[in-house]
């Protein structure tokens, strides 16, 4: 299941990725442009309490911590060494003297460059044929479900705010959505190369590697990619009455990489009042399945015809995708507090069975000429969510929508309490103002 990709191919999946990139900033250099007078720009568009949660954790990591404190409370209590990604990104901005939304957003189109060149990579596993491998690239890069179409009926569907579950809107977001789901492609990558009985120790050091970084990252993925992974080895197991020593041991190394982490969080916010007080408000249950649905729309829709193939055909690639799929949709309903966690990355192997259904269901049906103008159809038709929910954010900023942005005086008193403040001081302020003082301070 190894790829091989040419220089060309290579060339064109970076200047695709650029394209997407950019397109995922400019939404935030209008928004500055547009926001009104006399007001500062926060330089967040979706999920702005999630982007300022974001922004206090850097606050730390640049005044020297590594030890993470709950901001949004006064409460006194011990601070541990988790949500280690944006703390390191706090650092760093301390490093390069960077203001934190810049280097914010620098991480965010570093780690979106580096989902898609990693994603097109992956994605040629399935495929020797430059046009489908390339079909499947747009499609990852722009498609997104309904949600602009049932948004002014009053629905909000999971394409319009479930960031993680579309691999356009986890670019836009934040930059540990796209460098997560990197990390999983490389995990995932790494046990499908090893079938042929390639079980060295440099691979089994560099999966340990990827599991103890992407438990560091998102610690959410890592139980996708390795109960994955176990599903879609026991089916193998089953289709060629054999145990595929190699992949195991592959996937051992990548859990085991990351069971010090994950180990060391359960500790924690068992151990720990105020982690643990925090743990149990956080409930992030998953959506009814009819929202998904929509939320995917026609990718889905094109994902039927390419389930049916797979499960016609039966090839370790085949058997893959319907494993992350159906594994997937298992764990987004199991007893869980965070269950829509587990949506992480499944866009990908959606697009990737709706490639199979185009290229084996839908091309076969039309005139070779008629193709490209069909498939830049699918994709233009796919994306117009991906153009609405920017859109939308930058007309709130235009209208300065709080808190999307904020008055200059209120941004004075932040810089204010910063230089003039301990961390630990407690400010009083009405309930809008509360959630910009620990990304905008860090008090």
């Amino acid at each position: 299941m190894s790829a091989t990709v040419s220089k060309q191919e290579k060339r064109w999946a970076l200047r695709w990725a650029v394209v997407v990139v950019v397109l995922t900033c400019l939404p935030y250099v209008l928004a500055w442009q547009l926001a009104p007078e006399g007001t500062q720009y926060t330089w967040l568009l979706i999920n702005h309490y999630d982007g300022e949660s974001y922004y206090a954790k850097m606050q730390q990591g640049a005044r020297g911590d590594w030890l993470f404190h709950l901001p949004f409370t006064p409460e006194p209590h011990a601070g541990a060494f988790i949500f280690t990604f944006y703390l390191a990104l706090g650092h760093l901005a301390s490093a390069l003297s960077l203001p934190i939304p810049l280097a914010y957003h620098l991480a965010r189109a570093t780690a979106g460059l580096f989902l898609l060149l990693v994603a097109y990579r992956f994605l040629a596993r399935f495929s020797d044929r430059v046009s489908t491998r390339r079909l499947a690239f747009l499609l990852l890069s722009f498609s997104a479900g309904l949600g602009w179409l049932f948004a002014p009926l009053g629905l909000t569907l999971a394409d319009l705010w479930v960031a993680e579950g579309f691999t356009f809107l986890s670019i836009l977001a934040n930059p540990h959505f796209p460098l997560a789901m990197g990390l999983m492609l490389l995990a995932f990558g790494n046990v499908l190369d090893s079938q042929h009985g390639d079980a060295r120790p440099a691979r089994l050091a560099g999966a340990a590697a990827l599991g103890l970084v992407l438990a560091m990252v998102q610690p959410f993925a890592v139980p996708i990619v390795i109960v994955v992974l176990g599903v879609y080895l026991c089916v193998l197991a089953l289709r060629d009455h054999r145990l595929p020593w190699a992949p195991l041991a592959v996937t051992a190394a990548t859990g085991l990489g990351a069971a010090p982490v994950l180990l060391y969080d359960l500790y924690v916010y068992r151990t720990n009042p105020a982690f643990a007080a925090w743990s149990a408000q956080n409930v992030t249950a998953s959506l009814p399945p009819w929202d998904y649905a929509l939320g995917y729309g026609l990718v889905l829709l094109l994902a039927i015809p390419g389930i049916a193939v797979a499960v016609r055909r039966r090839q370790s690639t085949d058997l893959f995708l319907l494993a992350w799929l159906g594994t997937v949709i298992v764990l987004l309903y199991v007893p869980f507090a965070l269950q829509r966690r587990f949506i992480t990355g499944l866009h990908i192997p959606l697009v990737l069975l709706a490639t199979i259904g185009i290229e084996q269901v839908l091309w076969p049906k039309l005139a070779a000429r008629r193709r490209g103008l069909i498939t830049g159809l699918i994709i233009g038709a796919s994306a117009l969510t991906n153009l609405f929910v920017p859109m939308v954010a930058v007309l709130g900023v235009a209208q300065g929508g709080n808190p999307l942005v904020m008055s200059q005086d209120e941004a004075a008193a932040y810089a204010w309490l910063a230089r003039n403040t301990a961390w630990t001081d407690t400010v009083l302020v009405p309930v809008d103002s509360g959630q910009l003082v620990p990304p905008g301070a860090g008090n």
